[in-house]
């Protein structure tokens, strides 16, 4: 009778060790978070965030930008210990779905959303209730431009200054390029291109900001063409050389935004004598100069017809990235999607907890021929 006590008397205690064991290992998950964590990381990732329930919301869901977008929001949740859960209509000019997707989100009461809006007028009463329930809403991407209710707190995106300063950057730091370029003379100056869709849209118009900033600093560093770099093309962005100019950059944009008038504006541009480089500021400006050029085939080169001119451009795409691999295009800058996700939920963490926030950029990427498959860059690439 002892001996059946006592075996009881240790079943149970092993039973119970074994609970106690199980119960160990508690915290909040990330949904659709890849990766995993040791137990240090997990213990201060529930500290940080605890059971934080965060929602996201993307202007186009099946997106492949947006699909990067969620991979760093779910990497960040892991990290941070937090539930994400991510939601977006079926195309971007689904506005009604996307409303009524973020009023179903501000009605499950999250502790912060995440959001890139379709139309932010759509959004304003649903945002209003946002603000009155106390939910901080964190903008990412293009976020929610023009938001008049204050519920928007910060928001994770490019700066597009930046961006184009970095295609600047690398173009001229090429050797190649540089060679070329410091051909020009007073009598026969070179041409350095710009592409540009419009001249009124923010992202457009700061991307070309910080490439000409850039490209006339980085030129006039180069051996004799100190005060020697003219800028001209667009009233907007008239810059006169303080000497006599052996390098112009020229900016053009198109009557209007329509593929036949972004074709027949790059046409213009390759026609221009001495021409040496060309920025495309967007992805719909690189698809006119593709066109403009034979489906890039001009730009092969050994043995293009512009051969010797140095394309580059801005975001992706598939024929970007065709361009960029086979060495038609000298490289590009994407924007960071993943980047996007990732420090909105870190936003949206601190301002759960009540903590200031403010705007981040959240970088852009060169990319060539050299990394374009690498899988740094990868991540990063859409169409």
């Amino acid at each position: 009778m002892k001996k059946r006590i006592l075996s009881t008397i240790l079943c149970l205690a092993i039973a119970g060790t074994l609970l106690m064991g199980c119960s160990g290992s508690g915290g909040a998950s990330s949904s659709g978070a890849q990766g995993g964590a040791d137990t240090a990381s997990a213990d201060s990732a529930a500290a940080e965030g605890g059971s934080m329930d965060i929602r996201i919301i993307s202007k186009s869901f099946n997106n492949q930008f947006y699909q990067a977008a969620f991979k760093g929001a779910n990497d960040a949740a892991a990290d941070l210990g937090v539930t994400v859960t991510t939601n977006g209509p079926d195309v971007e000019t689904n506005t009604s779905q996307q409303v009524e997707q973020v009023k179903a989100a501000v009605n499950a009461k999250p502790d912060a959303i995440v959001l890139a809006a379709c139309d932010t007028d759509s959004l304003e009463e649903t945002l209003t209730a946002a603000k009155d329930a106390g939910i901080p809403v964190i903008g990412f991407d293009s976020g929610v431009p023009g938001d008049t209710t204050g519920a928007v707190l910060a928001t994770a995106a490019t700066d597009n200054g930046n961006a184009g300063a970095n295609v600047a950057k690398n173009l001229i730091a090429d050797p190649a390029f540089q060679e070329a370029i410091l051909k020009g003379t007073e009598e026969n100056p070179t041409v350095l291109g710009i592409l540009a869709q419009d001249a009124t849209s923010g992202s457009i118009v700061l991307r070309v900001d910080g490439f000409i900033a850039e490209a006339v600093k980085d030129l006039e560093a180069l051996d004799g063409l100190a005060g020697a770099v003219d800028v001209s093309g667009q009233e907007k962005w008239t810059q006169p050389s303080a000497n006599p100019a052996k390098v112009k950059i020229v900016v053009t944009v198109p009557p209007s935004s329509s593929a036949a008038d972004i074709q027949s504006a790059s046409n213009t541009i390759f026609s221009t004598d001495n021409l040496v480089g060309v920025f495309a500021a967007n992805q719909d400006a690189v698809n006119g100069v593709i066109s403009a050029t034979n489906d890039g085939t001009d730009l092969d080169k050994a043995s293009g017809k512009y051969k010797d001119i140095f394309v580059v451009g801005f975001d992706s795409g598939t024929s970007q990235r065709q361009a960029v691999s086979s060495g038609q295009f000298l490289g590009s800058v994407t924007q960071d999607p993943y980047q996007m996700g990732y420090q909105a939920v870190q936003l949206a963490v601190k301002a759960a907890k009540g903590e200031a926030v403010e705007d981040v950029d959240t970088g852009s990427k060169w990319y060539n021929a050299e990394n374009i498959d690498s899988e740094e860059i990868a991540v990063l690439l859409y169409d």
